[in-house]
């Protein structure tokens, strides 16, 4: 092999990332690269491939390729695969795997795929040497083998690890962006180009340093390459330690020289862990002298007068807020970045990385470019604002104040239409709003110092942005109103539902309280689940069963977390029994239950089961029965599918079976169009309750039907 001889060179990048990887090649090589299967390819020296597994801060891997065909079939691979003369490559008594991607007609599983392409190249070892090499997860040589829809490419992996592991990360926040990312979003503000001018940076929510990391090492000339133990290509029998060691003392030197002129690379967190972790890779790097973290939040930052700071970039990847219910806290956030932007560092370029459209627009910014970049699994947009002197913030759309204050309006008229019951009966949690007007569709409770949003799914004729900025909006006015912290509005969006979707569990923060409702406490949950574990719009029942309850026998079915079991007991009912198919509610049920006084016992009994199969098992009998059961239920631990309508008159008859002479009924369910079957009126003294059953904060809508059901007397 002469030092004139080329190859081709494949590489593999993030998503968004292959054209700026393109310029960076050219940048460290002088050669043009082109477009690959799998991301950019170029045609070089070693030398050259050497260089960019040295310098490059885009690439992920980079491979040597040895073949590629427009056949793609089993022969063909097979054939490629055996064209090649391992044993220039590999010792027979060394060490390979195979890394293979892609599917043929004959190989469905990658696993497969690399054991076949293994057998190919160990039997020609076998034949040639009578010895083969081993099978290593750090072999002296890996094969790459790549099946596309019309080529296929077999090369050697030069780079061995990602070139994004750069070695250098200790800690990690929350949420933290790879390397080269980070570099990628440097790259497309032109950072190593404001860094030779003497430009300073600065990232305000840099979290565990990543991009600072990566601006520092760019400013100081820092090969990220030299912080590499190895690359794969060592290991590989036709590497030249000669040209490669060359090339490690060319960056070495490139880098003292480097870390002597490099500008000023600031970052800051609130995270005081995290800023010290980066700040100790900062000093193993010898970064520190010019690189430097300090803990402060977003809202206590001022510009720095201890540091000779030229006007220079900004960049930042605040967080995102990809769950619904995170966001309208970050609006102020996004906001105070504006603001920032705007008041101190107005001569400075900007980049910011988020993937919500509604939260960058809360900056109040312009952004000259939009670029998009994947976050992970997370599609981001990298929006970019150029310096500007006469930065203005965006106003806000007239139409959308009167919206917001149409909003306000109607929330403080239905608060003072429920002041006196509010005041009267004390109570902590009930409905301020109800989609009362169209432009937000939305439901707001009140629990004591927390606002429940649950936004109604928009008609498909709504874009969904406008939606979700809608209802942000309002989130906020919601906020300002009740001067209650965004931080304590807690937002969910409420669909249709099957099943027991609704009682689903959606998340797993434990952040439960206790509201007071009739001299009763009774536990929610706004976070982790669809609904908050009390149903507001029983509240008059509930009351009922408390005032009736003294030395009764009260059985609730499908007592969810049982509200109703806790208003009987704190009236005096002599004997409880509260069944549910769920264990997470009945143990949710007994927890009420103890926070009033009780505990599980013979007395009061908590049953996990069926209903319809514990009535037709059970032989006792009661003075109360509430049953509230879903409008519909297709749980796979049932033993039937539950459909209200069809089946209320099934489950009144078995109800029935356990009520005393003498004894109620209430019966109940939340489907609108619900019509109680002439069987059951026929066979029982039925009287229908729901307008007594609906309290004042639900009487624009009806939230459910009531029934008082009774044995007919004879």
């Amino acid at each position: 092999m002469t030092a004139e001889q080329t190859f081709t060179f494949w590489l593999t990048c993030p998503q968004g990332v292959h054209g700026l990887l393109k310029k960076e090649i050219e940048a460290i090589t002088g050669i043009v690269a082109g477009d690959w299967n799998k991301g950019v390819q170029f045609e070089g020296t070693l030398e050259a491939g050497y260089r960019v597994c040295l310098w490059s801060r885009l690439a992920n891997r980079i491979f040597l390729g040895l073949n590629d065909t427009v056949n793609v079939s089993f022969e063909s691979l097979q054939a490629m695969v055996e064209a090649i003369q391992w044993d220039e490559h590999v010792r027979p008594t060394g060490s390979l795997k195979v890394s293979f991607g892609g599917r043929l007609p004959e190989i469905r599983d990658s696993r497969f795929g690399a054991q076949k392409v293994k057998d190919w190249i160990v039997d020609q070892f076998r034949e040639k040497h009578g010895t083969r090499p081993s099978v290593d997860n750090t072999p002296d040589l890996t094969v790459y083998v790549q099946v596309a829809k019309k080529r296929m490419f077999l090369g050697i992996e030069l780079t061995g690890d990602s070139l994004h592991k750069r070695g250098y990360r200790q800690a990690t926040g929350p949420a933290p962006i790879k390397e080269n990312l980070a570099a990628a979003l440097l790259f497309s503000k032109d950072w190593p180009e404001k860094s030779k001018q003497g430009e300073s940076f600065l990232d305000l929510m840099c979290g565990s340093g990543t991009i600072v990391i990566e601006a520092a090492l760019m400013a100081a000339d820092y090969a990220p390459g030299l912080l590499r133990r190895e690359f794969a290509f060592e290991r590989w029998l036709l590497h030249n330690p000669t040209h490669w060691n060359t090339l490690l003392q060319e960056a070495r030197e490139r880098r003292t020289s480097g870390l002597e002129a490099m500008p000023s690379v600031l970052g800051f967190d609130s995270d005081g862990g995290v800023i010290e972790k980066a700040n100790e890779t900062l000093v193993s790097l010898g970064l520190s002298k010019h690189a430097r973290c300090y803990q402060k939040s977003l809202d206590e930052w001022t510009l720095p007068t201890h540091w000779a700071l030229k006007p220079g970039l900004w960049v930042s990847n605040p967080p995102y807020g990809e769950r619904l219910g995170d966001k309208p806290t970050l609006m102020r956030f996004y906001r105070t970045i504006g603001d920032i932007a705007r008041s101190q560092l107005s001569q400075w370029s900007i980049g910011m990385l988020t993937s919500d459209d509604i939260l960058a627009r809360e900056i109040g910014l312009r952004p000259e470019l939009k670029r998009n970049f994947y976050n992970g699994p997370i599609e981001a947009v990298f929006y970019s604002y150029g310096v500007n002197d006469s930065r203005e913030q965006n106003t806000t759309d007239p139409k959308q104040q009167e919206q917001t204050q149409a909003l306000t309006n109607r929330v403080a008229k239905n608060i003072k239409q429920l002041k006196k019951l509010i005041k009267k009966e004390q109570l902590e949690a009930y409905r301020v709003y109800d989609a009362d007007i169209p432009e937000f569709a939305i439901a707001v409770d009140k629990y004591g110092d927390w606002l429940h949003v649950q936004e109604y799914a928009p008609p498909k004729s709504i874009p969904e942005e406008k939606a979700q900025a809608r209802l942000l909006n309002a989130v906020e006015a919601l906020s300002n109103y009740f001067e209650i912290p965004v931080s304590q509005v807690v937002v969910k969006r409420r669909e249709r539902q099957r099943g027991t979707n609704q009682y689903e569990k959606k998340g797993q923060t434990d952040r439960s309280f206790s509201i007071m409702e009739h001299g009763v406490k009774l536990k929610v949950n706004l976070h982790d689940y669809l609904d908050s574990g009390l149903f507001l719009d029983h509240r008059p029942s509930r009351k009922w069963v408390q005032e009736s309850a003294e030395g009764i026998s009260f059985l609730n079915l499908f007592c969810y977390t049982g509200s109703f079991t806790s208003h009987a007991f704190k009236g005096g009912a002599s004997k409880t029994v509260s069944v549910d198919l769920s264990k997470t509610y009945l143990k949710w049920a007994e927890d009420n239950l103890e926070l009033n006084g009780g505990k599980a016992g013979p007395n009061h009994q908590f049953v996990h089961a069926d209903v319809m199969k514990w009535l037709k098992e059970t032989d006792e009998k009661f003075d109360l029965i509430v049953m509230d059961p879903p409008t519909f239920s297709n749980s796979a631990r049932m033993s039937e599918t539950l459909d209200i309508q069809r089946d209320h008159g099934f489950l009144v008859a078995f109800a029935m079976k356990h009520l005393n002479e003498g004894g109620l009924l209430l019966f109940s369910n939340n489907y609108r169009q619900f019509k109680m079957s002439e069987k059951v009126l026929k066979k029982y003294d039925v009287r229908e309750i729901t307008a007594h059953s609906v309290p004042a904060d639900y009487k624009r809508k009806q939230p459910h039907v009531c029934f008082e059901i009774r044995h007919i007397e004879e």
